[in-house]
């Protein structure tokens, strides 16, 4: 997309204009960093999940091959508009589509770009909901004079507790949904105060949430919410600070040998394609990269800058995800989706979390109480960031939708309600009947993936390959099994 478009600095991590130079070129500790702030998203709060599906080494393994093929793709998609004569002198890679094979693959590009930050906005919008309803308790019972979630909360230190009776009141496959569970969800308990009635997690908070935010997506420039961007970065530094600290009261509990017992960690798990398919989203960033490398003062060193944020973005996950694991303090099934930064939060969870690993649950927070401090903290926090995210995401979908198709970025107050109506609108029902951060991340992550990170970037190369009559056989042989790993993957998710 051109520059008035998006503009290169809704991907910075920090307001970084004092370190550009006359001509508005970056450095590359500018463009590391903007890449690591992209790339590290909500993905990374459901890797200790993933990891535990997967099993430690496999998982590691996987996180590191993951990290590898996205690395190449993404450099290819670097690579594509050399030597090709493009109309426009900052092309993006749907423009390199158009130039192979026309206006169709063109649209078939922007609609799966366009698809993943719908995705984003689905998940931020769950965890919005997930944090402001934990919140709204706390503030609750900070009011109530016999509270006793408070007292607790505040007191234990590896507060740690297996949600899994809770989650196992949702359905855990998207195609179970049925029109009498919808309705149970509008339905009231006879014991509920009103304000249980209407601060319900699937319920009124949803809804509360939507109706305050609609007016925050339809502002017509981002400018306002593009000051709070280094905010993501505050947000992992947090995370990661907060499994640590987890982590040093929890201590090691980690057990090899013993079946039976709540500290086992599987080494391999078939259920290992819930990791892959998370982490086609958590190391995607393809449809943003030309635009981030835009404004590189020495472009001779894109492929260095890039491999430097992916080396960072999957150490973050590693480490932290191990830290997780192996202290948390109940059974490893219980572990949430929503932990802190890929390969660095997976282990640092993965072996510290003191009980059965399959108390993991798909919400990292969820296994902390109400009450605890730290994570009272990160959910205000949190939700504080999302918020100002969310507007960012729903801009990048208005403005690519209706560039490609209208010729202009701001075709009317009327569009831009109706689409982000629209949108929204899909959000609450996800977070009312599906409130799942695994499952959504794993499929959009294994769909998107498939076309933007594996099929797209092989199939323009070859295509380049060919009109410079350099094509070979091992080329094809190559990227015909990085395709194929894309579809393994997405076939693979409906069997976990």
């Amino acid at each position: 997309m051109p520059i008035h478009v998006i503009p290169t600095s809704i991907f910075s991590v920090l307001p970084f204009n004092e370190f550009k130079d006359s001509n508005g070129k970056q450095s590359s500790m500018v463009t590391i960093f903007s890449i690591w702030n992209t790339m590290v998203g909500t993905s990374l709060l459901a890797v200790p999940w993933a990891l535990q599906q997967a099993g430690l080494v496999l998982g590691i393994f996987l996180m590191l091959l993951m990290a590898g093929i996205a690395f190449y793709t993404a450099y290819r998609i670097i690579e594509s508009p050399n030597s090709l004569t493009l109309e426009t002198s900052t092309p993006d890679f749907s423009d390199v589509c158009r130039f192979l094979w026309g206006k169709w693959l063109e649209y078939f590009a922007v609609f799966f770009s366009v698809l993943v930050l719908v995705g984003g906005v689905i998940l931020y919008f769950v965890l919005m909901s997930n944090f402001l309803y934990f919140t709204g308790n706390v503030i609750y019972e900070s009011l109530q004079q016999n509270s006793t979630i408070l007292p607790i909360g505040f007191n234990q230190t590896c507060d740690v507790y297996c949600p899994k009776q809770i989650e196992n009141a949702f359905p855990n496959d998207f195609l179970s949904l049925s029109p009498s569970y919808i309705f149970s969800k509008m339905s009231f308990g006879e014991n509920e105060s009103n304000f249980q009635k209407i601060w319900r997690l699937q319920g009124g908070v949803p809804l509360i949430l939507a109706f305050c935010i609609f007016p925050l997506l339809n502002f017509r420039s981002p400018g306002f919410f593009m000051r709070f961007n280094g905010l993501g970065t505050i947000s992992v530094v947090y995370l990661i600070c907060f499994t640590l600290i987890k982590s040093a009261e929890c201590g090691l509990n980690l057990d090899f040998t013993n079946h039976l017992s709540k500290n086992y960690i599987q080494l391999f798990n078939w259920k290992f394609p819930a990791l892959t398919g998370t982490l086609a989203l958590a190391y995607f960033i393809h449809n943003a990269i030309l635009t981030i490398l835009r404004n590189q003062k020495h472009p001779e060193n894109n492929a260095r800058d890039l491999l430097i944020g992916y080396f960072l973005s999957a150490g973050c996950y590693i480490i932290i995800s191990l830290f997780f694991f192996t202290t948390f303090p109940t059974y490893r099934n219980c572990i949430s989706d929503v932990s802190g930064c890929y390969i660095i939060i997976s282990l640092f969870f993965f072996t510290t979390f003191p009980t059965y690993r399959n108390c993991i649950s798909d919400n990292f927070l969820n296994n902390f109480a109400s009450g605890d401090m730290l994570s009272a903290i990160a959910r205000v926090f949190l939700l504080f960031q999302m918020l100002t995210v969310l507007p960012l995401l729903m801009y990048l979908i208005r403005v690519q939708f209706s560039y490609v198709f209208a010729g202009t970025v701001y075709p009317g107050l009327f569009y831009v309600l109706l689409i982000n109506g629209g949108i929204l609108t899909i959000a609450l029902f996800f977070a009312v009947v599906y409130p799942h951060v695994g499952p959504i991340i794993r499929y959009v992550g294994s769909i998107c993936g498939l076309v933007y990170m594996f099929i797209l970037p092989c199939a323009v190369h070859l295509k380049r390959l060919q009109i410079q009559g350099r094509l070979n056989n091992v080329q094809i042989a190559i990227h015909c099994v990085i395709m194929l790993c894309g579809v393994l993957n997405l076939f693979a998710q409906f069997f976990v």
